[in-house]
Order: C-alpha cells, then structure tokens, then sequence
C-alpha cells in the first residue's frame, strides 16, 4: 500500500488481521474509544479544508496518535507518523483534499445502499483491532498501521461504527454544500439550507498527485 508522504517499491501487501486480543485499560470503555474516534475523524473531515500542514501535523501527531495507543500489542509501541515540516504546503493541501474527498464518497455508500465495506477493509487490512476491556466486554481500536491519510481517518470511523452502526443508519448526515458530516438525527427532517442530505455525493475524481519523501 503506497505511502502518501514516502514512495515505496512495488505494491504495497495488505496485512492480515490479528485475532489477538489487546486488553484496554481498566478505566477505558468501548464508548470511550469510540467517542474519541468519531470525535477526531469528524474534526478532520469538517475542518481539515481550513488547515494546513502545521494543523494536520499536530493532528497526527497528537489526537490520532493517541487514539492508536488503545490498539498498541505493546505498551508504548508508537506508530510512525509523516514528518511534515519539509513537505511543499500545496502537496499537503492536495494530500487533504484527496483524502478529504475519498472519505466523503465512502460515507456517501452507506447513506446510498447501506454499504459499509470500509469497516471489513479497515479489519482486514489490520487497521483496526477487536480489544477487550476490563470487564471482558468487546471493542475495537484504531492501530496506527494504515499509512495513506484516507484510511487513516477511516479506521476512525471503522471503529465508531463497529461500536454503533444504528448511529450509521439513523443519524448520519451529508451536507453536500457545505462539506459536513455530522450524528444528527432531526437533520433527516428539518434538512439543511445548503441540502443536508443522505444521499450519495456527486462523483469527484481522485488526485493524482506524486508523492513526497518523508519529511527529515
């Protein structure tokens, strides 16, 4: 799988979900994870056209980071992060962009036919993981593995809607105009003034923009 911030070889080999178990710590939830997931993923998805590279660096490096800490096998074990700083601001902004419009048209399947493939991808690829907490309840986390920024963001939504795929169905709502996701339900009837929508976005083409060395 190709790195949006560093060129690699060849294709990229998907990584076989584990069936270990990660336990979380006693005090964390699967609300928990899942709350923070959504939070951050819809802090990207809303707000990510008005930032630039420091903004998405502290992102990264910050809330998702974090978040994959709950998915970590090892305590500590860190996921590595694009270094951002020597990167032209314009490829970032196209990086976003792509990324921003890949994450739009996949919610957009599941306003349209129900499809949330996404989440069997997330698994599959392994970024995403079952976890349990301690009262040996199920959950899932975020791992840190996938590199492209789009999958990134939508482990986080993989591991929201692993958590509650009712809130998918009923309360997930796509402002066509405005460039919005949000978990409203009374969206579905009052509307939006820019035609807040379930249904599926127009088509837009995929960047093909080059990738960038990893920032040193």
């Amino acid at each position: 799988m190709q790195n949006e911030f560093e060129p690699t070889e060849g294709e990229g080999e998907q990584t076989e979900a584990i069936d270990t178990v990660v336990m979380l710590p006693n005090d964390t939830t699967a609300t928990d994870i899942a709350d923070g997931c959504r939070e951050a993923a819809l802090t990207f998805i809303n707000e990510s056209k008005h930032w630039g590279k420091a903004e998405l660096g502290m992102w990264l490096t910050g809330t998702y980071s974090a978040l994959t800490q709950h998915g970590a096998k090892e305590p500590g074990q860190v996921w590595p992060v694009p270094l951002l700083r020597d990167i032209d601001a314009r490829l970032i902004d196209r990086i976003m962009e792509s990324a921003r419009t890949e994450i739009f048209e996949t919610l957009a399947l599941i306003s349209r036919d129900g499809s949330a493939s996404f989440v069997l991808r997330a698994l599959i690829a392994g970024a995403v993981i079952r976890c349990e907490d301690g009262q040996r309840e199920p959950a899932w986390a975020p791992t840190g593995e996938p590199t492209r920024l789009a999958e990134r963001v939508l482990s986080l939504f993989a591991v929201d809607y692993l958590a509650r795929p009712g809130d998918y169905e009923s309360e997930l709502t796509i402002c066509m105009q405005c460039e919005t996701v949000a978990f409203d339900g009374m969206a579905k009837t009052r509307g939006c003034s820019h035609g807040m929508q379930h249904s599926a976005l127009a088509p837009r083409r995929h960047s093909t923009m080059p990738y960038p060395p990893l920032g040193a």
